[in-house]
This record gives C-alpha cells, sequence and structure tokens, in this order.
C-alpha cells in the first residue's frame, strides 16, 4: 500500500486521510497514549467493549521520540531513545498486532530542551525537511501517522530562534503534501497553539484531530475550521500511583460532559500494565453504554537498549551522475546506508556494516532529487533506527563545492574556504544560525574569501555555489558552521576563574559526547561547599534529564558535599560514581574522570580514586556548563583553572603528566580552556573546535592569579627551539621595541617564556603590528612562539634582553 500511494492523487488522500477511521470508530473516538518508557504498547489492544467486543481505544500513540538539534548542521531531528528504538525496529511485535486489531499506531514527536520545536523552523527550507524526516519515518515503520506536541523545545538553546508566526503552518503543509494518507494529531499545548494561521491559511486545514493537553480538566481546543467531531475537550490521565492522575469521579464527569456536548474524541493518558477495566468501565458506561473488559493479555515491558545514529549528515562532490554522502562516525560503530529517488518508494542499499564516515553512491541521473538515510550498527544485535539525511540534487554536472573550512576567528572575521572543483567563480550565502534570510557574496574568484563584520561569539551557518563554463550553476554545497569567536586579548599571564557559588558560570555551548569514551580533567579549588539540600556544587558537564548528561559535581542528596561525583546516562538512567577522597576547602586538586567503554573512574591529583565497571555507549548531548549544571542554586563557590574534554579515555600516565599543559592538536582534545585570557567575556578554547566559553554574570574581576599551574612552554616546543633571523634587534636594550618579521598572515599572537619555559608575556600581533615592548621584562634570555589562531607554531626563536 506504501508504494502505490505516492501515485494517488493529493486530494483523494487527503479526503481519505480525513475519514481514515470513519467505519470501524467508536463515537467518541478513543486516543490512547503509551508511555513506552515504561510500559508495552500492546496492552492498548487489550481492551474491548464487553457487548460489541470493539475495541476501546481506535488510536494509540507511541510516546514519545524527540525533535533534537544538530548544531554542527544546524538542523532539526527526529531522535528515538532506546524505547522508542526498540518499538520501531521491532514493529511486527510491537505495532502490527494493534494494527490487525484495527487500532491506528501513531508516533507522538516533542522537543528536547534543544531549542528544536514544531514552532521555530526558521524558513520553509527547515520545515520540509523535517517534515520530509517524518515521513519516511512513518513510512519505513509502518506507522498511521505523527502526533505533535509543543512541549520542552526549550526555544533558543543552541542558538536557535524562538517561536514564530509561520513555522507551524508551513510544517503542516509539508506534512500534509509529505504523507497525505496519513493522520496527524496535534497535543493542543504551547506555542503552536497561539500560532495557528499563516498567510491566510489555517493550521486545521491539515490536522485529523486535537485533544485538551490539561489532564483532569475539561477545555476543548480551538484548531478552527475542525469542529466538534475532531476534538477531546476531556484529557484523562489514566488512574495510577502518580497523584496527577484522574480521579473515577472526575472521570466520570469528563465522559459525561463530552457525551453531552458532542465532542467526537475522548482522550486518555498513560495506559500501564496493570489491570484498569474497571476505571476505564466508569468512562466506557458512560461515553458506550458498555463496560470495559480485560480481553487479551496484559504485556510487561523491559528497557531497550541505547543505539543512536550518527549527525553531522551532508553531501558533498556532487557532480550530476554522483554524490558522496557523508556522516560524522564512532569507531566503535559501523553503518546501513540507503538511497532512493524522491519519487520512488524504493530504497537501494548502498552498504552495510559499513565502517568510514562518507560514501559514494554512482549512476545518479542528472538534475534529481534523492533522499538518502543510515542507521548505526551498535552491536551485531542491536541498530539504531534511520535518520533521514536532507533532501540533494543531483545537479547539472558543475561539481557543487565541498571540503567546507573556516578558521581564524577573530571576533568579527573569519577566513573561509573550500575544495577547489571545476568552477570559474563562487556565490558564498551566510548568515546566523538564528536568521532566516541569507546574505549573499557573489562572483568571488578564488576558492577562499574573509568575512567580515560579524557579531562576536556567535554561531553562523555558511554554503558555497560554483558557476562553471557555460553559465551552469551547482547546487548549494552542506552548510558549514563556525562560532565567530572573542577578539583576543594579550594574556597578563596564568589566571583562573573564580565563582561566586550563586550566579556565576560559564556556557560554552552545545557538546555531543556520546560514545563509548571520554575524559572531564581540570583543576578545582572550592571556597566553600553547599550546605542546603541537594548540597550539590556543579563543576562542569551536560545535564539534560535522567537520559542525557555526563557531569562532574561535588555532592548530592545522599553524598557529602565534599566528595566529588561522575555521573553518565546509560539508555534512560544515570550511573554515578563517587570519591572515596573528602576535599577540602581552598585546596587546589587536579581531577578526572574517565570512562573507556568498560568502567568509569575517578582521578584525584593523578592518583586513581573511585571505579565502577559499565559498558556500553552514554548519552550526553546538549548545553555544556562551568561552574553550573541545571539551575544556579548548583553553582560552585571557587576556581576553576585548565578545563579540558576529551572524547577517549586518558591513561593514568597522560593524566599525571599532563595536568598543567598539552598541546593544543592532542588526539582526542574536545576543549581546553586555558582560562588565562585575564579578562574579557569569554575563555577562549585553545583548540580548533571553537567551544569559546562565554562568561555568565561574570566581570574581569573574576580573573585572578591564584592558579593550580603557571602557565608554561611544552617541552616539546623547547625542544624545537632553533635559532634563526626572525626578530630585531636582537639582544634587544631593555625598554626597547623588539620587532617580529612575519610573512605568515594568519600570525595572531606572540608568547615570551623564560629559559625553563615559564610564560612571562602574551600580546597580539600580526603583520601590521609587529612590535613588542621589553620594558616589563627583565634582562635575560627568552624564548619566543609565535602562532597562528588555531594555535599552529608559525616560529619559534631566542632573544636577549641586556
Amino acid at each position: 500500500m506504501r508504494k502505490k500511494s505516492f501515485f494517488i492523487p493529493l486530494m483523494a488522500l487527503m479526503l481519505q486521510s480525513a475519514s481514515l477511521l470513519k467505519a470501524q470508530q467508536l463515537d467518541p473516538l478513543g486516543v490512547c497514549y503509551v508511555e513506552v518508557n515504561n510500559n508495552n504498547p500492546l496492552n492498548a489492544g487489550s481492551y474491548t467493549l464487553q457487548n460489541t467486543n470493539r475495541q476501546l481505544f481506535d488510536v494509540a500513540i507511541i510516546f514519545a521520540a524527540n525533535i533534537n538539534y544538530d548544531v554542527s548542521k544546524n538542523r532539526a531531528y527526529i531522535s528515538n531513545n532506546n524505547n522508542v528504538t526498540k518499538v520501531l525496529n521491532d514493529v511486527n511485535t510491537y505495532v502490527k498486532p494493534l494494527q490487525q486489531k484495527g487500532i491506528k499506531v501513531l508516533l507522538d514527536l516533542l522537543g528536547n530542551h534543544q531549542g528544536a520545536g514544531i514552532s521555530n523552523f526558521p524558513n520553509r527550507e527547515a520545515a520540509k525537511d523535517f517534515a520530509l524526516q517524518v515521513a519516511h519515518t512513518v513510512y519505513t515503520y509502518g506507522l498511521d501517522g505523527v502526533d505533535l506536541d509543543d512541549e520542552y523545545a526549550g526555544y533558543g538553546n543552541n542558538g536557535t530562534g524562538q517561536p514564530n508566526n509561520s513555522s507551524f503552518v508551513m510544517l503542516l503543509q509539508e506534512l500534509k503534501a509529505a504523507m497525505p494518507d496519513k493522520l496527524i494529531t496535534f497535543y493542543y499545548y504551547g506555542p503552536a497553539t497561539t500560532r495557528q494561521t499563516y498567510n491566510g491559511d489555517l493550521a486545521g486545514n491539515y490536522i485529523n484531530y486535537t485533544w485538551n493537553a490539561m489532564y483532569s480538566t475539561y477545555n476543548a481546543p480551538v484548531v478552527p475550521p475542525l469542529d466538534k467531531s475532531k476534538i477531546s475537550a476531556a484529557a484523562t490521565w489514566i488512574q495510577n500511583s502518580n497523584p496527577s492522575s484522574t480521579s473515577a469521579t472526575t472521570l466520570a464527569n469528563l465522559a459525561t460532559s463530552t457525551k453531552n456536548d458532542q465532542y467526537g474524541v475522548f482522550m486518555w493518558y498513560d495506559l500501564g500494565g496493570t489491570n484498569v477495566a474497571s476505571y476505564l468501565s466508569t468512562g466506557s458506561n458512560i461515553l458506550y453504554n458498555e463496560n470495559t473488559l480485560l480481553s487479551g493479555q496484559l504485556y510487561s515491558w523491559s528497557q531497550g537498549q541505547t543505539c543512536d545514529p550518527p549527525l553531522g549528515l551532508d553531501v558533498s562532490n556532487v557532480t550530476g551522475t554522483s554524490a558522496k554522502l557523508n556522516w560524522t562516525s564512532n569507531a566503535s560503530q559501523s553503518y546501513n546506508i540507503d538511497y532512493k529517488p524522491a519519487n520512488s518508494t524504493v530504497w537501494t542499499n548502498v552498504a552495510n556494516n559499513y565502517s568510514g564516515n562518507n560514501i559514494v553512491i554512482n549512476n545518479l541521473t542528472l538534475n534529481t532529487n534523492y533522499d538518502w538515510r543510515i542507521q548505526s550498527n551498535c552491536s551485531p544485535t542491536l541498530t539504531s533506527t534511520y535518520i533521514f539525511a536532507p533532501r540533494f540534487n543531483s545537479g547539472s554536472g558543475c561539481t557543487t563545492p565541498s571540503g567546507l573550512t573556516s578558521g581564524s576567528f577573530l571576533g568579527n572575521t573569519a577566513q573561509l574556504s573550500w575544495d577547489a572543483g571545476n568552477a570559474t567563480s563562487y556565490t558564498l550565502q551566510y548568515k546566523t544560525a538564528a536568521a532566516t534570510t541569507w546574505s549573499e557574496i557573489p562572483n568571488i574568484t578564488t576558492n577562499s574569501y574573509a568575512l567580515q563584520n560579524l557579531t562576536p561569539n556567535t554561531s553562523y551557518v555558511w554554503k558555497v555555489q560554483a558557476g562553471c563554463a557555460g553559465g551552469t550553476t551547482s547546487t548549494y554545497s552542506g552548510e558549514g558552521s563556525f562560532n565567530s569567536g572573542f577578539a583576543p586579548v594579550t594574556s597578563p599571564g596564568a589566571r583562573s576563574l573564580s565563582f561566586n557559588g550563586s550566579t556565576h558560570y560559564l556556557n560554552a555551548g552545545q557538546f555531543n559526547l556520546s560514545g563509548n569514551a571520554m575524559t572531564f580533567e581540570g583543576w578545582v579549588k572550592v571556597n566553600a561547599f553547599k550546605t542546603g539540600f541537594p548540597y550539590i556544587s556543579s563543576v562542569m558537564g551536560v545535564e539534560v534529564g535522567d537520559n542525557n548528561s555526563a557531569m562532574l559535581r561535588f555532592g548530592d542528596g545522599n553524598l557529602a558535599n565534599n566528595k566529588l561525583q561522575f555521573i553518565l546516562s546509560f539508555g534512560s538512567s544515570q550511573v554515578k560514581l563517587n570519591t572515596n577522597t573528602a576535599f577540602n576547602t581552598n585546596t587546589w586538586y587536579h581531577i578526572a574522570a574517565t570512562y573507556d567503554g568498560a568502567a568509569m573512574k575517578i582521578y584525584v591529583n593523578g592518583n586513581l580514586d573511585a571505579s565502577f565497571a559499565v559498558t556500553g555507549n552514554f548519552t550526553a548531548n546538549g548545553i555544556l556548563y562551568l561552574g553550573r549544571n541545571y539551575d544556579n542554586s548548583r553553582t560552585i563557590n571557587g576556581f576553576l583553572d585548565e578545563f579540558r574534554v576529551w572524547k577517549k579515555a586518558l591513561t593514568p600516565q597522560e593524566i599525571l603528566s599532563n595536568s598543567c599543559n598539552v598541546p593544543a592538536n592532542s588526539t582526542g582534545l574536545e576543549a581546553n580552556w586555558k582560562m588565562d585570557e585575564g579578562s574579557g567575556l569569554g575563555a577562549l578554547d585553545a583548540t580548533t573546535n571553537t567551544h569559546f566559553a562565554t562568561l555568565i554574570n561574570m566581570t574581569d574581576a573574576n580573573w585572578r592569579t591564584d592558579v593550580a599551574c603557571a602557565s608554561s612552554l611544552a617541552v616539546k616546543d623547547i625542544e624545537s627551539v632553533k635559532e634563526n633571523n626572525a626578530a630585531y634587534p636582537n639582544p634587544v636594550k631593555r625598554g626597547n621595541d623588539i620587532h617580529f618579521a612575519i610573512s605568515d598572515n594568519s600570525a595572531t599572537e606572540v608568547a615570551l617564556y623564560d629559559a625553563s619555559g615559564k610564560l612571562f608575556k602574551k600580546q597580539s600581533i600580526n603583520q601590521n603590528n609587529n612590535a613588542v615592548n621589553t620594558q616589563d621584562l627583565i634582562s635575560g634570555t627568552y624564548i619566543y612562539k609565535i602562532t597562528s589562531s588555531n594555535n599552529k607554531v608559525l616560529s619559534t626563536g631566542k632573544i636577549i634582553v641586556k
């Protein structure tokens, strides 16, 4: 049926979807949500009416998949947790038996605190991309539609926009076009309820049913032009141990009002695995004049295993007849990849159990739209659900630019480059991640461009189109992204950052640390530990929920406030490891927390302090904070210095040897905040990954000279020092300027160290400003190091101050 559906006229299918349940449905229609984190969806088919033997529930809704945000591609995507993945990967067990009983099965979609939701798609392109993901998911897994829920989006997080007046209607229009024979329902809650009109079109023109979202209340949603037959004014939380569930008395009142007012839908929420036939009968006797019977078995539920698909999906090297599919790979996983023409229902397999982060597909048709999808193999028996990539066009033969690279971030400027193809010119488009319109720079004749007049510490996206001989143009490249960063500051020497324990913290932006290996490490000194419940002083990490976290903190509700706790999320719960060490105030400690796929470990001052065996992939994808997690009641009162995030588990020797200084290009080093700036609004990331950490509610007074490590020149830098003629005059008389001959225009900084490697001075430098005054230096021999903005060493040497 799915293959044929694409060839049924659109209007006929819209009429068909509007009456999908007409012949068999109850009056009112019975709609039931099942929380699959705790309950088996098959229980929705276990209740029937006593006399007619009809199913009590006409619609079962899988609650819930999430709308997540891939910051690397500025893209909303469908994320299925371990339990939704379990259901979708085995629809023969958990979905089809319900459908065989005449029950329609829908997938609920709601936000996940990452800034993405149904109300803030910035343009039609983004709305269509998400609608296609929904349609592909529904058709791939044989579902009957989708339920839209505007909760928990966290609008504005990750640099996304706030709700706008076009997003919801545009999404609905694109959803109906992409899956005209499927149901679209609306959980009446959130910003979407007040954003139902766009360009004269109404959201209700595309919605089949809607219901009140406030449990135990009776309040009809207003979604014109839907009439009472498509609306549930009642919202019933099936009675269980939860204090928010609906009492039998209230249920009777809701059912009576529904019947009297002739509403055509009755919504039930949170069907569990215990026999609630008597409770359900309280409603069904009023609604249908029949008792409800438990006519089938009740099914237990066990948690699914976590396996996530890769992110960072895009296409490059599009030539008209071939294209390279790209994703961010995980070394512990392999992948299954399929593609198809957009107007086809048949997926062509490219590869199974494929290791790598890209693959080329060939034999494409010119100027044709294509879809592709990918899933992870986390073990021989465990796969993720599919994630569906943005649709692409095979192009005209003018090669689409690829290899987008950004660097030299100076707050208001950035250097962009891309691989040269067969183009004679390029058009560059860029915008802030939150913007809805692109700025365009045409007729670029080289494969690089220096962007100017940017806003500091702002996320940007950009893309490039090639122009070829004969007037043909390529499709636009996939989007690149970067943070413009902060303007460099001259470091006065080693510094740390102080936090007041109430309002001070750092926001380091989005991190996706999910996987099977990681390390947090840094230096901490606590002035005072929290004295009130839950006794938590947060050090660093990601905390989106119990199923999405990786963090370090002192204290917990049942843990001493001066013991360190390392937390990772596996599946739907957190694993917590506590130190044996009790920490003292006013003392610097080096702390490191590692996970290597077999055990979580905590090291204190280089020594293993605690360990706990655990296996599998953890999930941590969200905003990373330093000095805070969750809210301001859990901020730290003390100092942080030299903090790092690694996407690998450091060895004990690496932790012991490199506690104060590591090369910025170290393998697996994701972020390194040296915190030596001494002024300004941000702690800069010494790596090229641009995880700039913004100071929140802090000033220059928070930079302190109380440090754990005196900033030093790495041993390998000292060993690489060689005499050259790049500094003059040399020797230089103290108080005079020394000049550096700079031939590389990427040079941004010179640092001066004494013979032992201790940092004495840093200063911004470039080809036009290459002089450093020596008045604040003492007589002696110094080592200088000239670096670029991405910490590449461009030149080293010795100078003598007389």
